[in-house]
């Protein structure tokens, strides 16, 4: 009787090497799909980030029948003192009261003539927090509220040092990557034409206040930490260093920039005299940034909306952001 082997018939090497390049091509097809899903999720965090700062700007209103101020004090030395930022002010309306009582801001300068001089005990000015160990600590401590999960960068905001010390300062702070719209261009200290004023100069802000109406009126913007290589710089949580503002390059070294933005360079610019880029909004979501309007409804701006960078407010952008200026905008 003859036995007949049986010989098990495997794939070829060229079946193979068909089966990879097939199993490729779809990986390859699929990659963009769930980049875009993962993307579109981050972005939708970062909307019901806005909104919760948007219903945490309304309810505190509603307690102080005023709006939030931009910051606070003025200590003028820019090396050596900071303020703290209107994020702190909205922290018992984001589940945050806790690190509000701990940290128990207080305005340490009665020059502060239109907001409550707050001097109760400990004294805690930002510029003597951050040397308090268990204080930085509750400082330096990533807070979700104000991140966007897009934005890629360290959880300190290594770019902007508190206090700055001539830019040799090595105390960070929690990174934020939201900002409040104060001016339609650069930063400005005083008389700022947007929504949020600085306690030392303007008198504070109501919601009747914004004649051009809630609806049409920017408050809150992205800033990512980095774009296309550049440093943007986002902001910090808790304030800034020193009170620099205008179009100085001091005015992106320290000041206002940590905790606001303004509107005279385009959504996503990446270049600009003196750093000017550092002072306005950016995103990474593709195409444009995340803004809070004063309704608490969220929109996307692309980086294409009609702005113009003269020294006058006659475009779109710059008219979102400007409070008073009597513009009907319609859609946008």
């Amino acid at each position: 009787m003859f036995r007949y082997a049986l010989r098990k018939r495997g794939f070829t090497l060229v079946e193979l090497l068909v089966v990879i390049a097939i199993i490729g091509v779809l990986i390859a097809l699929l990659l963009p799909a769930v980049q875009q899903a993962r993307e579109a999720a981050r972005r939708m965090q970062c909307t019901n980030n806005l909104k919760q700062i948007g219903i945490a700007m309304h309810n505190f209103h509603d307690t102080y029948s005023k709006m939030v101020p931009m910051s606070h004090e003025d200590y003028g030395n820019e090396d050596t003192h900071g303020n703290w930022g209107w994020a702190v002010d909205l922290m018992p309306f984001l589940e945050l009261g806790n690190t509000y009582d701990q940290l128990n801001p207080s305005y340490g300068n009665p020059q502060n003539n239109y907001w409550p001089y707050n001097n109760s005990s400990p004294r805690n000015i930002l510029h003597d927090a951050v040397t308090d160990a268990n204080l930085l600590s509750i400082m330096q401590q990533q807070v979700d509220a104000f991140v966007c999960p897009s934005t890629a960068g360290p959880e300190l905001n290594e770019s902007k040092p508190i206090p700055y010390s001539s830019g040799s300062g090595n105390i960070y702070l929690a990174r934020a990557d939201y900002l409040v719209c104060n001016d339609a261009d650069h930063i400005d200290r005083q008389d700022c034409d947007g929504s949020f004023v600085w306690t030392r100069y303007d008198s504070t802000l109501t919601f009747a206040g914004i004649t051009d109406g809630l609806s049409n009126t920017l408050f809150v913007g992205e800033r990512c930490y980095t774009l296309g290589g550049e440093l943007i710089g986002s902001g910090v949580v808790y304030g800034h260093a020193g009170n620099n503002d205008g179009p100085g390059s001091g005015a992106t070294t320290t000041g206002f920039f940590y905790v606001a933005g303004g509107g005279l360079l385009p959504i996503n610019s990446t270049t600009g005299a003196s750093n000017g880029h550092r002072q306005g909004f950016a995103s990474n979501h593709p195409g444009g940034a995340n803004f809070l309007l004063g309704d608490g409804s969220v929109r996307f701006l692309a980086e294409t909306i009609d702005h113009n960078t003269d020294d006058a407010a006659n475009s779109t952008y710059e008219n979102l952001i400007q409070r008073n200026d009597g513009q009907s905008l319609g859609s946008f």
